[in-house]
């Protein structure tokens, strides 16, 4: 009896019949009958809630609990779809119904939002959301991030790390991307969005910078402008220490720092790039090896004699490669995991080849430039490198 009387008749009911239309003689709701409507929703919001958490307790099995999950979010998703697609037929006079038809919609997207949260192990995260769910998610989204944002800049945030967060926060609905985001994708962002309105209420009101640093590595918030942010703004700190040793001094301090964060297991903003902690610390690793490399190359060139006349410098030649510098620190990096080329180090590597290269845009290159962007890259930048190593295999082919 308790599950007949909860079930999503009542709801279906009011958006296919009572406001829909093309399938009722009434186009428009007196103010008595929004009443009745508005206070329903609200009642049978809060009855549907307690009966899928008695459903909880008294259902055995994973099985059970997962296939009655399962069917719920379902039919909400549906329901969802239906109360979208009558609003646009609404005519925008009818104040009553329109905004009737505004709290249904809110209503199931708070029902779901209920399902997502309290059962969310049972459901098929990698599933594409459906529209009508992207735009009611980006209703509520939206007002949320313009909050985030306004306190972010009233406590002085680094704007290139609001930049960089918001610019993710900004919701996929509205990406223009050629699918849909998945559950996961949105899982994570409203996570991350509750994470950053805790800790803008509850953190200190000093360091906001650092305290968003460690919110995004506890997400795993594995973006690469993110992680080219956090590794330059340490980079920027370790060259203004000298000598050689107390940089690597800082750089492991850092380091130790970086792993005491916590983090959330299972979690990461992007499914397809590097972890954070593995990007970071592969890092923290190379940064450590090359200034070991450079105090020595110091220590051995203070060891040599002094000239009294140094020969002028001639002039470096340079090849012009057709690629981006991001492309060609791919190649590199590629052809010496492979073993392609030897050196001591991929330092080394670098150091030795990147000064002789130039691109259309850069008659000067930075090695060590290259070599420390060198440690994730772009899809796009991927794409480009094998389609010109595909070309360059059909030549030898040919040949």
């Amino acid at each position: 009896m308790i599950e007949k009387q909860n079930t999503l008749e009542w709801l279906d009911f009011i958006i296919t019949i009572a406001i829909d239309a093309d399938e009722s003689e009434v186009n428009t709701l007196n103010a008595a009958q929004y009443e009745h409507i508005t206070e329903k929703i609200y009642e049978r919001k809060q009855n549907y809630i307690s009966f899928l958490n008695h459903q909880r307790l008294n259902l055995l099995g994973r099985r059970k609990i997962g296939h009655l999950v399962k069917a719920h979010h379902g039919s909400l998703l549906i329901l969802l779809d239906h109360a979208a697609h009558a609003r646009t037929r609404i005519n925008p006079l009818n104040t009553l119904t329109e905004d009737a038809l505004h709290q249904i919609l809110s209503c199931v997207y708070e029902l779901l939002s209920f399902i997502q949260s309290s059962f969310g192990e049972y459901l098929d995260l990698d599933e594409r959301a459906p529209d009508a769910y992207l735009a009611e998610f980006d209703r509520h989204h939206q007002h949320r991030i313009t909050t985030v944002k306004k306190q972010l800049t009233s406590k002085s945030a680094d704007p290139n790390l609001v930049a960089i967060l918001l610019g993710t926060l900004s919701t996929a609905a509205g990406s223009g991307e050629l699918q849909p985001p998945s559950f996961r994708t949105i899982f994570y962002q409203r996570e991350l969005l509750y994470g950053l309105e805790q800790m803008l209420w509850n953190g200190p009101q000093s360091k906001i910078d650092d305290a968003l640093v460690e919110l995004l590595v506890y997400l795993n918030f594995n973006c690469r402008p993110f992680m080219n942010y956090y590794t330059q703004h340490l980079a920027s700190r370790i060259d203004r220490v000298e000598p050689a040793k107390e940089k690597i001094h800082q750089l492991l301090l850092h380091y130790k720092q970086f792993n005491q964060m916590h983090r959330k297991p299972g979690v990461r903003l992007s499914q397809a790039d590097y972890d954070i902690k593995k990007f970071v610390s592969n890092w923290f690793t190379q940064e450590i090896v090359f200034l070991k490399e450079q105090s020595q190359s110091n220590v051995s060139l203070t060891e040599q004699p002094a000239f009294t006349k140094s020969k002028p410098k001639p002039e470096t030649f340079k090849v012009l490669v057709l690629l981006s510098v991001d492309q060609i620190g791919l190649f590199l990096r590629a052809i010496d995991s492979l073993r392609i080329v030897k050196a001591r180090s991929m330092n080394a590597v670098f150091e030795a080849i990147v000064p002789f290269l130039s691109t259309p845009r850069k008659a000067e290159i930075s090695w060590d430039s290259m070599r420390s962007k060198s440690y994730s890259f772009e899809e796009k930048d991927k794409q480009t490198v094998i389609k010109l190593l595909e070309s360059v295999i059909t030549w030898i082919k040919e040949y």
